[in-house]
């Protein structure tokens, strides 16, 4: 599902027109990148925790050449879900 579908289906589901629901999805992404870009951690309780996630420099082989390169230190999010999300999405 892309964004554009996930806003069509929160605007039926939600009864809110389609402009309201893009705005809100559009300033839920804001903050969360923004808190993120912070080094803070969102946590959902029974969904999941985003966090930041330093990954340090290292050295990495260029796929193409097989010349190695190191890779310097970078920070990535990391998504652990819930224990609700979790049984819900392995339920058979």
């Amino acid at each position: 599902m892309n964004k554009g579908t996930f806003i069509t289906e929160l605007a039926v589901r939600t009864g809110r027109p389609v402009t309201e629901v893009r705005r809100f999805v559009d300033d839920f992404f804001a903050l969360t990148t923004e808190v993120l870009a912070r080094e803070e951690e969102i946590l959902f309780l029974r969904f999941g925790r985003f966090y930041p996630r330093k990954q340090f420099a290292r050295p990495v082989r260029n796929p193409k050449t097989g010349a190695p390169v190191m890779l310097d230190e970078r920070t990535t999010v990391r998504f652990k879900p819930g224990k609700d999300l979790f049984a819900t999405i392995n339920r058979k």
